[in-house]
């Protein structure tokens, strides 16, 4: 088999070589005087906004592993730029992707001499002379990526991986615990280490490097490196250069109304219905109508929280009764999220006698689940937030407690609760160190450092607000230099993740406990924060605050809430770009919104027309709803996320988005600003766009995923991509045409299955597959067919071997094979069928006529029974 694969491939590049050298033998070389004059005629020339859209459109096909359209898209993209080196760069990626291996690095090299100091294509200049067999000049161009970037463990990773090929094991041994210190969890650069120190003599320190390998990827801390495309370090994908619109547009006029009756009763007509003093506000779709319901906690010790159900026109219904929940008394912060991936979003609340877990039951019902799940609840909790901080695919909870404790007299802590995956919690705050003294203020999740894993930023605390970085394993460490005294600023109480400069990094922006009352902060790339000038309103205090693009314009803004010495009030203020900051309150007309000690601010389009709607709660009065009138006048996108193997509610997922020169970046969170939660679709601002070329995503469990060419003016809803479809090796053969997928192998060799206590399974080494003479053609003189594994796991292959069955054309054959766990195994033998019947009637258990569905071999599945929260498994049926 491999002689098979191995001879094509040898045959393609040769012929690779003789084209290519052709074209190089028949033209001179450009000298510089005529790079010059043809760049400046070029320039003249270029279309920048087309050029940025093919490159999308290519980059986005190279995640779809078509590098072949890749290619075109990028060539299109050098066609409107000539001098848009970056689609070159890309185009030797794509060329590599389909192992043009020499036209490959032609590319990359011209690439580097354009973009000496881009490690995107010094990275890939180093892939491919690793692919064609020259390890020395790969070895100079990783390390060349180290050089522009120090902290690059990838790169490193491979200098040892080259350096071992070549027998330089001390350079290697270097390189490799280089890599590791930069990433103490980088499977490859283990493995690496543990094969190099082994190939040098040293066996015990190599077996100590090869079980810490292990550890690494059996707890999922790390991911060793595959072949394919993107799976070979960050800088191994296709380029997208981050352009945004050079001039923010124009101000429009936008101004948010007041809703006079926001709240009804239904049921006596529309009534109107007085909701009292509130705190948290979440915004959630509790019976999946696809609608952005609300969530209120009571703000007084006398009052009732509410559930009220949006109607779809700028009202509100009050269902609390209706749906079971009884929660009275003084309510803090509130979270949304689907903690058991049963399809439907939960209900985490703060209230003063502790957290509340309210499950979604369906059919418009919750109940409290909190002793059932395990959490306590026996202090005053604050704010919380739902995040998937182990990226296992199911939602932990995190919750900031009040700063004492009144029932025990003790000093009050953070709680962390790790989902076990069974409906059941597990504190883990001693041992991720996120147990710190109660902070009593907002929390937002993020990717701070953009290293994959999940950050915690804290508003309050002795540091008046901290960041805790994720190290993926163990303990949580505070990122150095956050202190508001040396700012000589008040505590933190609300906090706010945002990308408003548009570097793919999420900033931060704050509202204190004092004058300035809020404050923004730019995000150093992931090392440190860089405070921003905002206007000054005189505030004394700051309480709720969002990131919203309130006029779709393309670049998000910022609304807060907080108090000066006329009381309390509403700032908007809207984002200049480069210019900075301005304040458009009145001409939104907040200025006439007059509060009595505002506190959280919830964004969601209410009313469903494509622009940001606001609540806002207050201690000293009913909720207010603003409708946002004229933002939708700027073209939008709604982005609605449909999680498979990650948390359902898609909390943690990067979005990225591209069309035309914009860009833009979100992260799906849980809980935000102070004490509440936006709604869960994103609405993103297209400016004068009318599709997107790109939208990114990166699935909190390290799944990427690009979609193409989406409309605006609608909601898009994306389901996430099973990249693990399959846990047995497939089988493909080549049909004359392509390689065609024939089956699953169903695995009955299994090795080392644990089947009862001290008891193991006896595996089946044998295994027989039917495939169908029509699939099967020669080429190049002989059969080919391609064997994979697409799970982590390994397969041991000894033999294969081909049989052909010689059979009637009116019998069909098939091999005696199933999955029998234990002996006596089936005996080998053809098993032959005449005049096969399709049934007469089917049904399933619930009576359910199926037989359209399992008469013919359509891929069309009998599907309708109840899944199991596990991949792959259902209840019995």
């Amino acid at each position: 088999m491999h002689s098979i694969l191995r001879r094509a491939m040898d045959a393609s590049i040769g012929a690779l070589l003789l084209s290519c050298a052709a074209v190089w033998l028949g033209s001179g070389a450009p000298t510089a005087q005529e790079k010059a004059a043809a760049a400046k005629k070029a320039a003249g020339k270029a279309n920048p906004a087309d050029a940025y859209r093919f490159n999308t459109l290519g980059v986005a096909h190279m995640s779809q592993q078509r590098p072949a359209d890749a290619q075109k898209y990028f060539e299109q993209a050098l066609q409107a730029d000539p001098q848009f080196a970056v689609a070159r760069l890309n185009l030797g990626i794509a060329l590599l992707g389909q192992q043009k291996l020499e036209a490959a690095r032609a590319a990359l090299a011209e690439a580097t001499e354009q973009l000496p100091n881009d490690p995107y294509g010094w990275y890939n200049l180093g892939l491919a002379y690793k692919d064609v067999g020259e390890p020395e000049k790969g070895i100079a161009a990783f390390r060349r990526v180290t050089e522009i970037r120090p902290n690059e463990a990838d790169a490193y990773y491979f200098v040892g991986y080259l350096s071992t090929q070549i027998q330089k094991y001390d350079e290697a041994i270097a390189a490799f615990q280089k890599g590791l210190a930069l990433n103490p969890v980088h499977a490859s650069a283990e493995f690496g280490l543990a094969r190099a120190l082994q190939r040098k003599g040293e066996a015990a320190s190599a077996r100590e490097h090869l079980a810490r390998f292990q550890k690494i990827t059996t707890e999922h801390l790390g991911t060793p490196f595959g072949a394919g495309y993107g799976d070979q370090g960050r800088f191994s994908t296709a380029e997208l250069p981050r352009s945004t619109v050079p001039d923010v547009p124009p101000q429009i006029a936008v101004h948010f109304v007041p809703e006079t009756s926001p709240f009804v009763l239904k049921s006596t007509g529309g009534t109107p219905v007085t909701i009292g003093p509130s705190m948290g506000a979440c915004f959630f779709d509790y019976d999946g109508d696809g609608k952005p319901d609300l969530f209120l906690a009571s703000g007084a010790a006398e009052g009732e929280s509410h559930l009220l159900h949006n109607l779809g026109d700028g009202r509100f219904e009050d269902v609390t009764q209706a749906a079971g929940i009884h929660l009275t008394g003084s309510g803090f912060g509130c979270a949304a999220g689907d903690f058991d991936n049963d399809g439907k979003t939960d209900l985490a609340v703060c209230l003063s006698d502790g957290v509340r877990l309210l499950h979604n039951k369906g059919g418009g019902k919750l109940e409290d689940a909190t002793e059932q799940v395990g959490i306590r609840r026996e202090r005053v909790c604050v704010g919380l937030t739902f995040v998937d901080y182990d990226h296992d695919g199911d939602l932990d909870l995190y919750i900031t407690m009040a700063a004492d404790s009144v029932s025990t007299g003790k000093a009050a802590h953070n709680v962390l609760w790790r989902n076990n995956g069974n409906s059941t919690f597990t504190d883990v705050s001693a041992e991720t160190s996120l147990g710190v003294a109660a902070t009593g203020a907002g929390v937002v999740t993020t990717d701070f450092n953009n290293d994959r894993a999940i950050d915690f930023v804290l508003a309050g605390g002795a540091s008046g607000a901290a960041i805790y970085l994720n190290p993926r394993e163990g303990k949580f460490t505070p990122l150095a230099g956050i202190d508001f005294g040396k700012e000589k600023l008040p505590a933190a109480v609300g906090v706010v993740a945002f990308d408003f400069d548009k570097d793919g990094f999420m900033d931060l922006a704050f509202t204190h406990a004092g004058a300035p009352g809020i404050s923004l902060w730019r995000n150093r790339e992931g090392k440190g924060l860089e405070r921003v000038p905002l206007p000054d309103f005189g505030w004394q205090k700051g309480w709720g605050i969002a990131a919203v693009d309130y006029d779709n314009d393309g670049w998000l803004d910022l609304v807060a809430a907080g108090e000066s010495a006329n009381g309390g009030e509403l700032r908007l203020l809207r984002n200049l770009g480069s210019k900075g900051w301005s304040d458009v309150t009145k001409d939104a007309h907040l200025d006439s919104v007059k509060l009595n000690q505002p506190r959280a601010i919830a964004i969601a389009d209410i009313d469903g027309n494509g622009d940001a709607d606001l609540v806002v709660t207050q201690l000293g009065g009913a909720p207010v709803v603003l409708r946002n009138e004229g933002g939708n006048q700027h073209s939008w996108m709604g982005i609605d996320l449909k999680a498979l193997n990650d948390n359902k509610s898609g909390i943690g997922t990067k979005v990225e988005l591209y069309a035309g020169l914009l860009y833009q970046k979100w992260e799906v969170a849980g809980a935000s600003g102070y004490l509440g939660q936006n709604a869960a679709p994103i609405l993103v601002g297209l400016g004068s766009e009318v599709n997107a070329e790109m939208v990114r995503l990166l699935w909190p469990t390290g799944v990427p995923q690009d979609e193409i060419n989406l409309a605006a003016k609608k909601i898009q809803l994306i389901a996430e991509l099973d990249r693990r479809g399959s846990s047995c090796p497939i089988l493909f053969s080549w049909n004359g045409h392509e390689y065609e997928f024939i089956a699953d192998m169903i695995g009955p060799g299994v090795v080392g299955h644990w089947i009862a206590t001290g008891e193991r399974d006896v595996p089946d080494p044998d295994e027989y597959l039917k495939v169908p003479a029509r699939s099967v053609k020669p080429r190049n003189g002989m059969l080919s067919f391609r064997f994979l594994e697409p799970m982590e796991e390994t397969v041991y292959l000894d033999q294969v071997r081909l049989l052909a069955i010689d059979h009637p054309a009116a019998y069909e054959v098939f091999p005696n094979e199933r999955f029998v766990s234990s002996p006596p195994f089936l005996e080998f033998r053809v098993i032959a069928s005449q005049n096969t019947r399709a049934p007469a009637d089917a049904w399933d258990d619930q009576g359910h006529d199926v037989l359209s569905l399992i008469s013919k071999a359509d891929r069309k599945y009998v599907t309708d029974f109840e899944d199991l929260p596990f991949i792959g498994f259902a209840k019995l049926h």
